[in-house]
């Protein structure tokens, strides 16, 4: 399936303001000190008011996303614009902080769809009812980005399994980020049960638009690929027995090894893989 330029640069010019927002918010996770997120989104409230200053920083970034919606969308579609792109900010704010702890499963399904939800829903050509199926995908690519990710999050200190998970298994947050939790009895039947239990409800949750079969062009794309990639993930990380230490290593591995077959079925379709820990389109 091919893509018409428009179309791939309406994609591309989208993933770019994500990526930036992403950057920003990782930065002021790692530097606490430095203000560059808080400035972009107090200059994105700017933007909404109508009183963007133009020699603002990232000014000509927030300038062409006022063009691209504000300047020649409806009223109702400028609203939810608004509505998800402020929802989307909010998220990252609130995930990317210093000793963030989740103490329940729901909270932690709650994180899925306020971070993954609302960053799809920002996405382009989604009608107003595949922008609200999308939210439950959003959440379900969020869980994989977390099971992916989950030794580069703990070498930063960071877990974001829940505590009510852990303790039911007896599993200690220090023994996550220290990276010797497979050592601990319950450690394997935890993700056993995080990976039998909760995410058959996720992909439930996320059925209408895995199941959608009058998605625009691009979408039929990113939906696919996403799910190939899910199977991917999943599949490694049963291989490797949970080992999410050594889950990387056999992860990019296999990635790398498919990588040539994937770009040449790529090769005319643009990148449509948002998310900020999918960079790399894996």
């Amino acid at each position: 399936m091919t893509l018409e330029p428009d179309i791939r640069s309406e994609w591309l010019e989208r993933i770019s303001w994500i990526r930036l927002m992403d950057r920003l918010a990782e930065t002021a996770l790692i530097h606490p000190d430095r203000s560059d997120f808080q400035q972009f989104c107090f200059q994105w409230t700017q933007l909404n008011q109508g009183s963007l200053q133009i020699d603002s920083v990232d000014s000509e970034i927030l300038t062409a996303m006022g063009a691209r919606w504000f300047q020649s969308a409806s009223v109702p579609q400028k609203h939810c614009l608004l509505k998800t792109w402020t929802q989307y900010f909010a998220a990252l704010a609130r995930y990317h902080t210093p000793h963030l702890t989740l103490q329940t499963i729901g909270q932690y399904e709650t994180m899925l769809e306020e971070l993954g939800g609302s960053l799809f829903q920002v996405l382009p050509f989604l009608s107003a009812q595949h922008r609200q199926f999308v939210r439950a995908f959003g959440a379900l690519d969020q869980f994989y980005n977390t099971l992916r990710d989950l030794r580069e999050d703990a070498e930063r200190n960071i877990c974001y399994l829940p505590s009510d998970l852990l303790d039911a298994f007896g599993v200690s947050r220090a023994a996550i980020v220290q990276l010797h939790a497979v050592e601990t009895p319950g450690y394997r039947p935890m993700m056993q049960f995080w990976l039998e239990h909760n995410l058959p409800q996720l992909h439930r949750a996320a059925s209408d638009l895995i199941g959608a079969t009058d998605l625009h062009e691009s979408w039929q794309i990113l939906r696919d690929w996403s799910l190939y990639r899910y199977r991917r993930i999943e599949q490694v990380f049963r291989e490797c027995n949970f080992d999410y230490v050594q889950f990387p290593h056999l992860y990019w591995a296999q990635v790398k090894q498919e990588l040539p077959v994937l770009m040449a079925q790529l090769r005319d379709q643009p990148l449509v893989v948002p998310s900020q820990s999918l960079a790399c389109c894996c």
